[in-house]
């Protein structure tokens, strides 16, 4: 009996010493307080060069319905931001780590797939690379430009490996999508 009222002398002393601050902090400011060069989250002005139609090609065209893309999760474009700071100072273990989060929150953004297959060329995982470059292409139908940008990820991932007959068809499938 003694020892049971040692114990519970013992458990209350521990509990009163628990420290329980972790839940009366408050949240990190979202973004970086620096500013960046390019971030991901800001979109960049895009400029097409046009060139006159054949009369053959203007009778086949029929307009694309718009495409709305997905808006992303501030949480994600943080991630984003916080990856691409990392990837801009050579630490790409960190910059990978901040993109496989955001693949967590929001597992069908293509984008997010885009970048982290660009850390993995970085890191040299050349067919890791390849993998999430596909991966974000198959997520990234109706958005050409991010198909052709993983195409040409995939492109140097093979050239990399010494795959040039892969590399071209990647090259092609890129040019394909100007």
């Amino acid at each position: 009996m003694n020892i049971k009222l040692m114990c519970l002398a013992c458990l209350g002393l521990l509990s009163g010493c628990a420290d329980l601050s972790m839940y009366n902090q408050t949240p990190a400011p979202i973004g970086g307080s620096a500013p960046m060069e390019q971030a991901p989250s800001q979109r960049v002005p895009v400029t097409v060069k046009t060139f006159p139609l054949d009369s053959d090609t203007v009778s086949d065209y029929r307009p694309q319905p718009e495409i709305q893309r997905s808006v992303q999760k501030p949480a994600v474009i943080a991630l984003l931001d916080g990856a691409q700071q990392f990837s801009a100072q050579g630490q790409y273990s960190l910059a990978a780590a901040k993109m496989e989060r955001a693949i967590r929150i929001s597992p069908r953004d293509p984008l997010v797939w885009h970048h982290l297959a660009k850390i993995r060329i970085a890191q040299q995982q050349y067919e890791l690379a390849i993998s999430l470059a596909k991966k974000s292409n198959l997520l990234a139908a109706h958005d050409r430009m991010l198909q052709r940008n993983n195409w040409l990820i995939i492109a140097e991932s093979f050239n990399y490996l010494g795959q040039t007959g892969s590399a071209n068809k990647a090259q092609q499938q890129a040019a394909r999508l100007l």
